[in-house]
């Protein structure tokens, strides 16, 4: 009976003492009402993160993907009798989100009494112990309300962005991303009360090589084949997705032609044009870049679908097509650069596209003064701007591997030869014909040049359009 009579003891001991611990937890909150005409007050946790991924896009992914962090950050502010505490925090290479908060006192009135955190630098220290300040940039949101009030607290958050503007070596690159923490320097906290300093506050960041793509975080099979005009099979294995892309990975070698996949996208409302640049990593592993994917899923209830529509190919050719831009033209026009030299001079006449040299512009605009050529599609349903972007060709002996797929390329070569690095391609659009800029950092040359337009892609429809339906996936098993 002892021992019967002992556990009943013990039980009701145990009871009692969740009872006053819940009671405790439940009368720890002051209990003075906050006033709602002064401060945004939310009603639960939910509320206050569904306004926080309002603000940072970014967390809609960060938290659907558990990548939110909670920390034991909490420091007393003794010259205000309240207390500073970090809530949660996401970083992505040096990128670091925090959300903090303040506690919020009977006696306050409106935001500017809860004091504010704030700092204008950062510590980097290497795996090496090599250490680096670097100057910040504060992100407080799109359409940034303040902050906001749950349970007699005020929060705010904010997006901290690195600025490397002493990294230059590759070798400090590699020392700086290495680093797994941050260290805000001189934090202060501010109020209409006055200025309170504290220590130093580090954060655990997780390294990242922006040369590389960070691990999978979540796969969803598509085990989807398509067929190409010229007979060649494209399997569709698995979407995958990474901090902060997705894309599909191909099962298939690709042909070193082969640039990109075209369609649409449809998220049950509204219908986008799809082009999925085709990529190859060291392992030789082809994928189809989906950035736009993943975004709209991000967008979408877990349990709505996104249809990609798969309809075109496009492919790199050798084709190359080049005209003459004088050194008369060029002065002329440096003389008077209100008034454009107009020439509309066709320099190709593809079955695909016509080629236009426009001539010399003053692109009002936007704020550029360039060299005009256009494409005129003849593609039915596809416009030229949708696969015929243009890229400078800096470099005619590119890295094996590097930019494998490059396409559309624009040299521009002076009266010597010599090949420009200088410029920059833009698109443009207005009432007569859309069609690229070629302006030069430094203003336009003075002597004759050379455009070439080389690697020009051709669009050639699927044998069959190909359906694919993607939902978010949840997080990987580990």
């Amino acid at each position: 009976m002892s021992t019967k009579r002992n556990k009943i003891i013990i039980g009701l001991l145990l009871l009692i003492g969740f009872v006053i611990y819940t009671q405790y937890e439940k009368n720890a909150e002051p209990t003075w009402q906050v006033n709602d005409e002064n401060f945004l007050v939310m009603k639960d946790w939910e509320e206050l993160m569904d306004a926080e991924k309002l603000k940072f896009s970014d967390l809609k992914f960060a938290d659907h993907f558990k990548l939110l962090e909670n920390s034991q950050i909490s420091i007393p502010l003794a010259n205000n009798q309240r207390k500073f505490q970090v809530e949660r925090t996401y970083s992505f290479g040096q990128q670091l989100y925090i959300l903090y908060s303040v506690d919020l006192a009977e006696r306050d009135k409106e935001e500017s009494d809860i004091p504010r955190l704030s700092f204008n630098q950062v510590e980097i220290t290497s795996k090496k112990g090599k250490t680096f300040h670097f100057p910040i940039d504060i992100y407080e949101g799109e359409g940034a309300i303040g902050g906001v009030v749950y349970k007699h607290k005020l929060y705010r958050s904010m997006t901290i962005h690195i600025q490397y503007d002493k990294v230059e070596t590759d070798e400090e690159w590699k020392e700086v991303l290495s680093s797994e923490t941050v260290k805000l320097l001189n934090p202060t906290f501010t109020s209409n009360k006055g200025k309170t300093k504290i220590d130093n506050l580090t954060f655990n960041i997780k390294p990242h090589n922006v040369f590389d793509v960070p691990p999978v975080l979540a796969t969803e099979t598509i085990d989807k084949s398509l067929e190409l005009f010229n007979d060649q099979k494209i399997h569709l294995d698995a979407f995958e997705v990474y901090q902060m892309g997705s894309r599909i990975k191909l099962d298939s070698k690709v042909d070193q032609d082969l640039v990109s996949l075209f369609g649409t996208i449809e998220n049950g409302q509204s219908l986008y044009t799809l082009h999925t640049d085709i990529t190859e990593n060291e392992d030789l592993d082809y994928y189809l870049e989906t950035y736009s994917a993943l975004d709209e899923l991000l967008n979408m209830n877990d349990s709505d679908s996104l249809r990609l529509s798969f309809t075109h190919s496009v492919h790199r050719t050798d084709k190359s097509y080049a005209f003459s831009v004088s050194k008369q033209d060029l002065v002329q026009f440096a003389s008077n650069p209100e008034k454009d030299i107009k020439k509309n001079e066709v320099i190709a006449d593809d079955t695909d596209f016509k080629v236009v040299y426009r001539g010399i512009e003053n692109d009002v605009s936007n704020n550029e003064k360039g060299i005009r050529f256009s494409i005129e599609s003849k593609v039915e349903n596809v416009g030229h701007d949708e696969y015929l972007y243009f890229q400078p060709n800096y470099n005619e002996n590119r890295i094996q591997n590097e930019e494998r797929f490059m396409n559309n390329l624009v040299t521009i070569k002076n009266s010597s030869g010599e090949t420009l690095q200088n410029f920059d391609v833009m698109g443009t659009y207005d009432s007569e014909q859309s069609g690229f800029l070629l302006f030069f950092h430094d203003g336009l040359p003075k002597g004759d040049l050379t455009v070439t337009l080389s690697k020009i892609a051709k669009i050639h429809p699927l044998k069959e359009k190909v359906e694919v339906p993607l939902k978010l996936p949840g997080l990987n098993k580990q």
